[in-house]
């Protein structure tokens, strides 16, 4: 029995716990305590490269980080919402101990705590045997939880990084609110992206749709998306920081939810994107696609069009409006290759980034 684990139990915090590499003595400790299930409501641990992408959506660029953590923080905080939590946080740990095969790099682990108003990290590193890295993770965890939490008589220091949401932000995380824009703009010209990072493709993409469309542009960018968690507000403030325009934060995963929400809008999509939304598989069925773009139709929403790298070959909408549906065809306007050909990408970026 642990008088620590008491203590968190006598709290009204409610939280799902999800953990891989490390950090399960924590987890030990609170179940065998009486009072557990007035704290813990789910544990996870995906250890298999695999159950994380399960949890994640998409595996992720490197299993032990900050990002990491953060995201496995958040889908656990959503997973508690959807539970039913009075005060909902999410607990993740992503940790690299030592192990019975020689390890590249450091031994370490990344801490994230989600709560209804803020977002926390932590990162240590350790040197010793297995047994030794999991205690000294366990009470640095411990220490983690006392501080975010709040929790009488947990003492440790554990040096955390903050940030804390805004209400807007807030408003959107937990579903008070579905768009809020940074400065004035009237939602008649959007280029929806995830915008990780921005890059001079899209700049040039927005200036090139204001000339066709005589509109003022700005980006838009979803907290939500339909199968990865949401965005937490240390990435939210991360993304926002990148541009000097309007930007609409919305809680609008989707293109039949963003014209719902922004009725007779255009908005600016790569060729790939358009593909997408024509496809059959993403709807359950052609009939159900094709109530989805009759429905977009109705509600005014109309593209403009960018080319994209389709394989070897950069292909603009030319090259591909007889295979798309009438009903999105005939709203969407082209761009041609002369006026933009930048084969850019995010994932590109990233990807490059990451190499030594």
């Amino acid at each position: 029995m642990s008088d620590r684990a008491t203590r968190l139990h006598d709290t009204p915090w409610q939280g799902v716990f999800y953990l891989a590499g490390g950090g399960t003595t924590l987890i030990g400790e609170m179940l065998g305590t009486p009072g557990a299930s007035r704290t813990v409501m789910d544990v996870r641990i995906p250890y298999a490269s695999t159950a994380m992408a399960e949890m994640l959506g998409a595996a992720p660029e490197q299993a032990c980080s900050e990002a990491t953590a953060r995201a496995m923080a958040m889908s656990a905080f959503q997973k508690a919402q959807q539970l039913g939590a009075r005060q909902p946080f999410g607990f993740a740990c992503t940790a690299s101990l030592a192990t019975d095969r020689t390890k590249k790099g450091e031994h370490r682990a990344h801490a994230a705590i989600q709560t209804p108003t803020d977002t926390y990290t932590a990162f240590w590193t350790f040197a010793g045997d297995r047994a030794e890295e999991e205690e000294a993770l366990s009470e640095a965890l411990w220490a983690k939880l006392g501080q975010v939490l709040d929790i009488p008589g947990v003492e440790g220091s554990a040096v955390i990084t903050h940030t804390a949401g805004k209400p807007a932000w807030q408003a959107l995380i937990l579903g008070d609110s579905q768009a809020e824009a940074t400065s004035n703009h009237d939602g008649g010209l959007l280029l929806p992206g995830a915008f990780n990072p921005l890059h001079q493709g899209h700049q040039e993409m927005m200036a090139v749709a204001e000339e066709v469309t005589g509109l003022t542009g700005a980006y838009e960018m979803s907290v939500a998306n339909v199968d990865k968690p949401f965005l937490d507000y240390r990435e939210i403030e991360r993304r926002l920081a990148q541009f000097d325009r309007a930007v609409w934060l919305t809680r609008l995963p989707t293109f039949i939810e963003k014209a719902r929400r922004f009725p007779n809008a255009t908005f600016i999509v790569g060729l790939d994107t358009l593909v997408r939304i024509a496809e059959p598989r993403y709807y359950g069925g052609e009939l159900m696609r094709d109530e989805a773009l009759k429905e977009l139709a109705e509600y005014g929403a109309s593209y403009v069009v960018f080319g994209r790298m389709m394989g070897d070959r950069f292909m603009v909408l030319e090259d591909m409006i007889d295979t798309l549906p009438e009903a999105l065809a005939e709203r969407a306007t082209g761009v041609t290759a002369e006026r933009f050909n930048n084969p850019l990408s995010s994932t590109d970026i990233r990807r490059d980034e990451r190499q030594p």
